[in-house]
């Protein structure tokens, strides 16, 4: 085969552009800090990369979820530890007038003590997160608890019975919320999950029977908060489980968000040092082409002759 002047002509050029299309790809890889950068790159870890970014925005949505039920659950309990230290005052206070009082005076002082630990049962149970009411149900917009009962059967609670969930995992979610009407109004002729007393109009029977004397009364009244006392307890230790579940899949998370970082840094960090001895060693051999050429390129017949 005969090697004409065009054929080493066009050889030179094309070392020549294929250098500097080296040296182009490491000076990118150097100044983007990346492997991948086009689709092209590597068409297979850009489809690895790409599941990975899905998976780490998935989980650390879910991250936030947790976030937002940890907080709503701290909320919860601080409001359900007032309210069973107000059940408890509660117990003081009848027992005090267990056996009635014949005194007026007694019994009224009895009664306004009452009535004011009704009054913070339904302060606690219209707590705020934000705007939100935590014990409402879906319908959170509003205070979801009355002092007085009213409506057709007569309740305490305008809230609903829905319960709130978030996703903390694939396919797991974790209530928030508490609805109003398993905790502080419950019904007998519903299952409840903490109890089905009444707290509310217990606390209202009982001021009645203290004002009449009603030792059968008082004493009903007292056991119906003893058992109000016990739905409170039930509904903090419901909490306190969620508390560790919560704990658990933030661990959990934060594994899996750890991992799939590690996998994408692994796939799509450069190594700087190998890069800079690829880049001495291309710029030299891109050099040595340029050097070649240039020899080459001054032969003429001259040369041959």
């Amino acid at each position: 085969m005969r090697i004409t002047a065009n054929i080493t002509s066009d050889n030179s050029l094309y070392n020549i552009q294929q250098g500097r299309a080296k040296l182009d790809k490491i000076s990118e890889l150097i100044s983007s800090g990346k492997n991948v950068n086009r689709p092209s790159d590597d068409p297979i870890n850009t489809r690895l990369l790409l599941d990975i970014g899905d998976k780490v925005k998935t989980t650390d949505q879910y991250t936030s979820n947790i976030s937002k039920a940890s907080t709503w659950q701290q909320i919860a309990n601080t409001a359900l530890t007032a309210m069973s230290d107000t059940l408890q005052l509660a117990k003081q206070q009848i027992a005090t007038i267990s056996n009635g009082s014949s005194d007026a005076t007694i019994r009224q002082n009895a009664v306004s003590q009452l009535k004011a630990l009704k009054q913070q049962m339904v302060d606690m149970g219209n707590t705020q997160m934000g705007d939100q009411y935590v014990f409402g149900g879906a319908m959170n917009t509003t205070a979801p608890f009355s002092g007085t009962a009213s409506g057709t059967p007569p309740t305490y609670y305008s809230g609903d019975e829905t319960a709130l969930k978030v996703e903390i995992a694939n396919s797991t979610t974790q209530q928030m919320n508490i609805p109003g009407n398993q905790l502080l109004t419950a019904d007998t002729a519903v299952t409840q999950p903490y109890g089905t007393t009444n707290i509310l109009k217990a606390f209202d029977d009982l001021i009645t029977a203290v004002n009449a004397n009603n030792v059968p009364g008082i004493q009903a009244g007292s056991q119906a908060i003893e058992a109000g006392s016990k739905q409170i307890n039930n509904a903090q230790s419901d909490v306190a489980s969620r508390v560790t579940r919560l704990d658990s899949m933030t661990k959990l998370n934060e594994n899996n968000s750890n991992t799939l970082n590690n996998i994408y840094s692994n796939t799509q960090d450069v190594d700087y040092a190998k890069l800079a001895v690829e880049l001495t060693q291309q710029q030299t051999a891109f050099n040595a082409s340029l050097s070649a050429t240039a020899k080459i390129s001054q032969l003429s017949l001259l040369d041959y002759m």
